[in-house]
C-alpha cells in the first residue's frame, strides 16, 4: 500500500498541491468515494471544484490509485 500511498503524493505535488494539503484532499476523496455517489471521473472533478480544490484534479491514473486505496482501506476492515 505504501507505494501507491506515495505514487498518489507524487501525483498530487506535480499538480501544484504542497505535501500539507494531500492528506485533506485524499480525505475527501475517500469520503465521497465512501457516499458511492460520485464513481466517475468527471462527477469526482465537479465534486472537489465545488469543494474548492481547484479544477480538473483527478485523471485515469490519480482515481485508479486513490479507488485502489479505498478498497484496500475496506478490505482490511473487514478482514
Amino acid at each position: 500500500m505504501g507505494n501507491r500511498l506515495d505514487d498518489l503524493f507524487l501525483s498530487f505535488q506535480t499538480k501544484g498541491f504542497m505535501s500539507i494539503e494531500i492528506p485533506g484532499l485524499i480525505q475527501d476523496l475517500f469520503n465521497m468515494l465512501g457516499k458511492n455517489r460520485y464513481c466517475t471521473i468527471s462527477n469526482v472533478n465537479q465534486e472537489l471544484e465545488n469543494l474548492g480544490w481547484g479544477l480538473g484534479i483527478m485523471d485515469n491514473v490519480t482515481y485508479d490509485l486513490i479507488d485502489s486505496l479505498f478498497n484496500k482501506k475496506w478490505q482490511t476492515s473487514f478482514a
